[in-house]
């Protein structure tokens, strides 16, 4: 093979002066930008998140029925007045009586006696009165209404924390999706400028003699696709940056400037499986759900059962309007009332067995959930482990993908290689790279929704300040 004479230095630095160029601009343009690291994503989702905020109302609404049902125990003091107008005025007429005294002393003018009527109450009257009411007993609806709005909070705790949970994921998701594509079009930034270093050199050695037409046509193919590579990771980074502001509830316009900051980076070890799955039989919000589904459906079923006990209270009246009491009306009352309903047409009976059957069913879904839930964990505890390893195989495949191209490019200028093989060995080398990024990404987001399986979320950022380090460099 003809040797090929040696580059000039001028021109195999051409390649570093590009390149430096590049860092310039993208320096400037890093620092109009918003830097955003993944701490800061997920403490922004937290406090702006529109869901997460609606979750927060129901659980304060259910808190609210919790004060609203311990209130039940308390007495009830009630203030009435009303005016009232009847037909008649009541009266008692007592013209007998008048007639028979008038017969046992004939001798006494009718004239002189008055009539015998006695006004009750006229026929517009007023009336103001204070009502107290205390419950005694109520055979347990009233510590069954209390439970059952305790349960109804726990539901709405644990929906807002699997609300969290899965927002929390969200979050990796597209802000590692956002990191990716970040890295993406520097690498095919890198591509096309080390390509374009490469066509120079190929057009220069065709004009001395030493390069075929087509291997230098060759070249210019490459580069095109190299450009149009770099053109479609600037839609897809567009495209990334505009969900992850979506998910920060950020406006649309601020979506170009936003710069992620902390790098895709691989956990020094997983958690062991068996503690997660542990974990999640105690901590999965949906567990939790169903657990608060099933003090609900005790209590409604302990309501059912009170139907069958009497109600006791003490009662009181006080009137505030004497004017409009009537001979019969006392000033004030006193006293205890029961009371105990006794046919209904059998809706108690119908109603206790609604309540079990509400109760067995929600003992079959959480029987049933917590196997699904340890599967799931199982699942993802799979898929991360095979994306670490896809991240260390690429890692070693990383560092001869580098080897090569550094000795295909030494091989080219000394001109004992080919303008393929030096293109072949780059565009291996972004393939790598690139499949070692996105592996990367792949095993921080499993990571992210194997800690939501496991009820664990808040622990990501432990594992994550605890990794091997970024796999960026």
């Amino acid at each position: 093979m003809t040797r090929r004479p040696r580059l000039p230095r001028f021109l195999t630095n051409e390649t570093a002066r590009v390149a430096a160029v590049l860092i310039v601009c993208l320096a400037g343009h890093r620092a109009a930008a918003r830097d955003l690291s993944l701490p800061e994503a997920r403490e922004r989702v937290r406090s702006a998140h529109e869901a997460l905020k609606a979750a927060g109302h129901e659980l304060r609404v259910r808190q609210a029925e919790v004060g609203a049902a311990d209130a039940l125990r308390w007495p009830k003091l009630e203030a009435s007045a009303r005016v009232t107008r009847i037909d008649d005025p009541i009266t008692f007429d007592l013209d007998p009586i008048r007639k028979v005294i008038l017969s046992l002393h004939p001798a006494v003018p009718a004239a002189l006696v008055p009539p015998f009527t006695l006004e009750v109450q006229d026929d517009l009257y007023e009336r103001a009165d204070v009502r107290l009411t205390w419950p005694l007993f109520a055979g347990g609806r009233i510590d069954a209404a209390r439970d059952a709005a305790r349960a109804r909070e726990a539901d709405a705790g644990a929906q807002l924390r699997a609300v969290g949970d899965a927002l929390a994921t969200e979050v990796v998701r597209r802000y590692y999706a956002a990191r990716l594509a970040e890295r993406a079009r520097a690498i095919r930034a890198e591509v096309l400028s080390a390509l374009d270093g490469h066509l120079r050199n190929a057009r220069r050695l065709e004009e001395e003699g030493f390069l075929s037409r087509a291997e230098r046509l060759h070249a210019e193919v490459a580069r095109t696709e190299a450009e149009r590579e770099l053109k479609a990771a600037g839609h897809d980074l567009a495209l990334a940056r505009e969900a992850l502001a979506n998910v920060l509830s950020l406006p649309a316009e601020d979506a170009d400037g936003l710069v992620t900051t902390t790098p895709l980076f691989v956990p020094a070890k997983l958690p062991p499986l068996p503690e997660l799955k542990a974990a999640a039989r105690d901590a999965n919000p949906a567990l939790a759900r169903l657990e608060a589904a099933a003090s609900l459906a005790s209590a409604g079923l302990a309501a059912e059962k009170g139907r069958w006990y009497p109600e006791v209270a003490l009662f009181g009246v006080r009137e505030l309007y004497k004017p409009g009491l009537t001979l019969l009306d006392p000033t004030w009352a006193a006293g205890l009332s029961a009371r105990l309903t006794l046919f209904d047409g059998f809706s108690r009976e119908k109603g206790i067995a609604a309540a079990r059957e509400r109760g067995d069913r929600v003992a079959e879904l959480a029987a049933r959930a917590r196997r699904d839930v340890e599967t799931l964990v199982e699942k993802r505890y799979r898929e991360a482990s095979k994306a670490r390893e896809q991240v260390e195989a690429f890692g070693a495949a990383l560092e001869l993908a580098r080897e090569n191209v550094r000795v295909r490019t030494r091989a080219f200028e000394e001109g004992v290689a080919t303008s393929l093989d030096v293109v072949d060995a780059r565009l291996s080398l972004a393939k790598v790279e690139l499949g070692r990024l996105a592996a990367a990404r792949d095993l921080d987001v499993a990571l992210a929704e194997l800690l939501e399986a496991a009820g664990q979320t808040e622990t990501y950022e432990t594992l994550r300040a605890d990794g091997a380090g970024d796999v960026e460099k």
